[in-house]
């Protein structure tokens, strides 16, 4: 089935290059120690809030999340993404919001119903564990027979002298590491969280949301050059086999690249340690490969899901998240989902005489299918809704539990640390001044507050969207722990201790937004 056409221009994309990377970090050093010293004023002269807004029990936000992530994934325009729709939906009534809209998103429904690799070389003949890559193409049931060949990171000198045509490549996927800790050093930024000494000049990162070697595409935009699977196909490639090579783990469920984009050309995902044995077998003489990959594609619709509670101006604050996910997805998005419904019951309880500006509160839809509903929210609401917007405050991926590999099963090993992240700022001083307060205070561990272009892109996460596409200030709360788009998302990689504490400095942070002086957003 042709991909859905869009009906706006092809949006920018995010593609993580370390040589734009390091560039940007060295015009923003100084930029960031004038706003450390702007910030430290700034909160000499503030003052607290009127009125306190207490977030919900732990039980409460504990309940709202399990609802969240009782069906075995979210994904858009499913069944069992339009049962979590109606859900939110009927909270956002619930709670009192006006103007509740469910506003519908035309996209294609890929589904994977099987998918095998087998393959042999010289007396041998193997099944390897792998799982489906994203909206690529489909085979039969017999699937395809061919040919291997290994083809390294799949960089434009690796396919030079390599007949691919009709095989099937065998290529490594790449995942930068950032070494935060040497950063933090060289460049400190706006603030470090961390009250429990975990962050030191080792800290490190694998981004497992960014494939170097297959970047997205953008919506409605074309093929990427630099990707190893067009590559492969530009190629005359009958399908691919990637392996995880810098993974830490032996994991191979990844849900990516998310961009939306329907590829002409059968793909599978292997383990880092799987991957071993296919790329020994792959670089014999005489290797061959079985790949099925079977399933259907379908025009089917997903939802954006707002509301807005009114306060005292017509100026309002946003409150954002996504609500689908790949699997059970609960931290990406379960908890960003709960922590925005956290907003919302302790919001509503608040008379709206003691709200100064109203609260717009938005679940899109479409995070793993290139953002295509926060996308789709800012481009149709620019000029009119947003336009009373200061800033939007997105909660993604809270109080998610850090985990390492276990070098003795090569599996995910939780630590007793949350896992690192960022909240990405607008070059604001009084945003990052409150954002910073509230972190403080509440102690939030494990969290680094930085510029919104620290990596030379966009904000990652929704708030990208609505920065770009809206034209919105954003504080975006994200967190990086490594089963993001995996099967290993589920609830036992939550801190629960962590939900009411964590929704309370939200609840806190929004409370001084409320009072801060519109010309000082």
């Amino acid at each position: 089935m042709k991909e859905l056409e869009q009906d706006f221009e092809p949006s920018p994309e995010f593609h993580m290059s370390k040589k734009k990377f390091l560039i940007n970090l060295i015009k923003l050093i100084p930029k960031m120690r004038k706003m450390r010293k702007r910030v430290e004023e700034f909160l000499l002269n503030l003052n607290d809030p009127k009125h306190h807004v207490e977030a919900p029990s732990l039980e409460t936000i504990k309940t709202d999340l399990e609802i969240i992530c009782k069906e075995p994934h979210r994904r858009i325009g499913t069944k069992q993404g339009n049962i979590i729709e109606d859900f939110l939906e009927s909270k956002l009534k619930e709670f009192g919001l006006e103007s509740v809209k469910k506003e519908p998103i035309d996209i294609v429904n890929w589904v994977a119903t099987n998918w095998k690799l087998i393959i042999s070389g010289d007396r041998e003949q193997i099944e390897v564990p792998c799982f489906y890559v994203l909206n690529t193409g489909f085979t039969d049931n017999e699937g395809i027979k061919a040919s291997l060949v290994y083809v390294g990171t799949g960089q434009k000198k690796d396919f030079k002298n390599i007949d691919i045509k009709g095989k099937i490549v065998v290529a490594d996927i790449e995942f930068p590491t950032m070494p935060f800790g040497k950063l933090m050093k060289l460049a400190e930024p706006y603030y470090i969280s961390d009250p429990t000494n975990i962050i030191d000049e080792t800290t490190e990162l694998v981004l497992t949301f960014a494939l170097s070697n297959f970047p997205p595409q953008s919506l409605g935009g074309k093929p990427r050059e630099d990707s190893v699977y067009w590559r492969a196909f530009n190629g005359g490639a009958l399908g691919l086999v990637l392996i995880l090579r810098d993974y830490p783990s032996n994991v191979n469920s990844h849900w990516g690249p998310y961009d939306g984009a329907m590829k002409p050309i059968p793909a599978l995902y292997v383990g880092k340690y799987d991957g071993i044995k296919v790329r020994e077998i792959a670089q014999a003489k005489d290797s061959r490969g079985t790949l099925i990959l079977e399933g259907y594609s379908e025009t089917t619709k997903a939802h954006n899901v707002w509301g807005i509670l009114p306060g005292n101006s017509e100026e309002s604050i946003m409150i954002s998240s996504h609500h689908d996910s790949a699997f059970k997805g609960a931290s990406e998005d379960g908890t960003g989902v709960a922590m925005v419904l956290a907003q919302l019951r302790a919001w509503s309880k608040i008379p709206k005489s003691e709200r100064p500006r109203s609260l717009l509160f938005c679940l899109s839809a479409g995070h793993l299918y290139g953002g295509i509903g926060a996308e789709k929210f800012a481009r149709k609401y620019k000029n009119n809704l947003l336009k009373d917007v200061l800033v939007d405050v997105n909660l993604e991926h809270l109080c998610a539990r850090e985990v390492i590999e276990d070098p003795q099963t090569h599996n995910f090993k939780l630590t007793k640390n949350l896992a690192l992240g960022a909240v990405f700022i607008s070059q604001t001083e009084s945003l990052v001044a409150l954002t910073t307060k509230a972190f403080k205070e509440h102690k939030i561990e494990n969290m680094l507050l930085v510029p919104d272009n620290f990596f030379a892109t966009p904000p990652i996460g929704e708030a990208g969207h609505f920065a770009i596409h809206g034209d919105l200030k954003v504080i975006h709360w994200i967190r990086s722990p490594y089963y993001l788009l995996t099967a290993e998302d589920t609830l036992d990689k939550i801190d629960m201790n962590k939900l009411h504490p964590t929704a309370q400095c939200v609840s806190d942070l929004i409370n001084s937004l409320m009072y801060l002086p519109k010309e000082q957003f």
